[in-house]
């Protein structure tokens, strides 16, 4: 008998959660490997998010290299568009696994919606998109357990339909029905290499994480992952087989919001449209209830039209951005919720847009864009200016709240695949960016319920086998495809450097 080699992948699991669920019931398998010391950080890319960091996982490379950043790519005309993980252009490991004669069973792979073609490969399509089978007898199967795709439900719980309690048996039921048909698949065929993954973790948990009652919510989910584990390491002993763990980032409870571009606003980098700036300064007597048109773009960005928007053609998008940024008017409260065509780019040096999560990105206004008018002798000047000033923002409580600053062009390498942002940061513990609202009093907001959680630079990598250890090391999702492929003896050229199967006892 072959190698054999099982990974679980789960979005957004930190060591620190599976430490705290530990000792409550159904959760001894993890307990099992915490106690064997079998269960490392593993840190992500940058921003830790689903979008770069699953593909980065599946191929060893760097954002930069496989051409997805985020869940969006900023465009010239300052418009985001939604980027997929291109998995037949930058293969995944198990393409590789396939070329060489090895049998994959691949269920719901977060950000890969592309069908493989390989024979060697049996799959289903993961998340954000429905799931597709690539053989009729997966379609029979997720047909007998009603499995289309994991479930779309945030939107009904962003707008206060669903609750987290009626929402948590939906997740984890969506956890059951995958584990159920990888058993069953595993009962009738024989892999070298199967690979479940749950993305339910990470989508929850933005919602409870900072509730003192979150494990109520968040338990149903873990145990059922948990179930799930313990079977396939009960497999793993009887066959002398592998097992691997991975979660592409982390998380944590959010205590506070950083208004990133409201500062940039209010320290001369960046400005907003006049119509929105004399609505937010109270001129013009716009300023007082909420203006119906104003009310009304709200509601068509929040609503299931922003999905028709983003699958527009570019060209469309940009004529819909710009007449949704000539309504005017603001909210009467004391914060303004805004977008990117709210900004004067004729007069912003420098602007936040994408990732609102604690590692944040920040764009210069160079020749890149549109209306770039930032020269490129200009650039350093006004990095390390903008630089600096966040240093010296103080959090709430007076501390220090940027714990880390990254120059955009050392990270992604000059990559050519996207517009890549020239600043990143990170904020201390507790705190995330917000990149959409801006207040004339304060740098911080509470966070919306959906903000309850989000994301830590550091998820976790397992590894369960006879006599296997981990070694006190640094272990980062690019590290994962180079030692999958050297635990198969297959050559991954460049990238064999990654692999960490020396420090794992095998």
């Amino acid at each position: 008998m072959g190698k054999k080699l099982y990974l679980i992948g789960m979005d957004a699991v930190p060591l620190w959660i599976l430490k705290e669920f530990s000792d409550q019931r159904g959760m001894s398998p993890f307990k099992r490997l915490l106690g064997k010391d079998l269960i490392r950080n593993m840190e992500s890319t940058l921003p830790p998010m689903t979008g770069p960091a699953w593909p980065s996982i599946y191929t060893g490379l760097e954002p930069g290299e496989h051409g997805v950043p985020d869940f969006f790519v900023m465009k010239w005309d300052y418009t985001p568009d939604l980027v997929y993980y291109d998995s037949e252009k930058m293969p995944p490991f198990w393409h590789a696994l396939s070329e060489h004669g090895l049998r994959s069973l691949i269920i719901t792979p977060a950000t890969d919606i592309i069908l493989s073609r390989d024979r060697n490969v049996d799959m289903i399509t993961g998340f954000p998109l429905k799931s597709r089978a690539n053989s009729s007898e997966l379609e029979g199967l997720m047909k007998k357990h009603d499995f289309n795709g994991e479930p779309d439900i945030e939107k009904d719980m962003k707008d206060g339909k669903m609750g987290d309690e009626e929402a948590a048996p939906i997740f984890a039921g969506s956890i059951r029905k995958r584990s159920k048909m990888a058993m069953e698949m595993l009962e009738k065929k024989s892999y070298d290499f199967v690979f479940v993954c749950f993305t339910e973790t990470d989508r929850f948990q933005h919602f409870v994480l900072n509730k003192r009652d979150m494990g109520k919510y968040l338990l149903p989910l873990y145990r059922e992952i948990a179930e799930f584990l313990g079977y396939v390491l009960n497999r793993a002993d009887k066959e002398n087989a592998s097992v691997m763990l991975v979660s592409d980032h982390g998380a944590q409870p959010i205590k506070k919001k950083f208004l990133l571009n409201g500062w940039l606003i209010q320290n001369g980098f960046a400005y907003f449209n006049k119509a929105i700036s004399d609505a937010f300064e109270g001129k013009g007597g716009v300023r007082g209830p909420n203006p119906a048109l104003y009310k009304m773009r709200e509601v068509i960005i929040k609503s299931r039209l922003r999905g028709m928007y983003d699958k527009m053609p570019h060209g469309m998008k940009k004529a819909v951005f710009k007449t949704l940024g000539s309504v005017k008017g603001a909210y009467s409260e004391d914060y303004l919720k805004f977008h990117l065509f709210d900004m004067n780019m004729n007069k912003t040096k420098a602007f936040a847009a994408i990732s609102n999560d604690p590692v944040a990105t920040i764009w210069i206004n160079d020749k890149r864009f549109e209306n770039g008018f930032v020269k490129e002798s200009e650039k350093k000047e006004l990095k390390d200016r903008i630089i600096r000033e966040l240093k010296l923002q103080k959090a709430e409580d007076g501390g220090k709240l940027v714990v880390n600053v990254w120059d955009g062009d050392k990270y992604y390498k000059g990559t050519s695949k996207f517009i890549a942002p020239d600043i990143m940061i990170e904020v201390r513990e507790g705190y995330t960016v917000d990149i959409t609202h801006s207040s004339r009093s304060t740098f911080f907001m509470d966070p919306e319920g959906p903000k309850s959680g989000d994301h830590i630079r550091n998820g976790i990598f397992g590894f369960y086998s006879k006599n296997a250890k981990i070694a006190d090391t640094r272990i980062s999702v690019y590290n994962v495809a180079p030692t999958i492929l050297d635990f198969y003896g297959i050559d991954s050229g460049r990238l064999r450097k990654n692999s960490i199967l020396r420090k794992l006892g095998k």
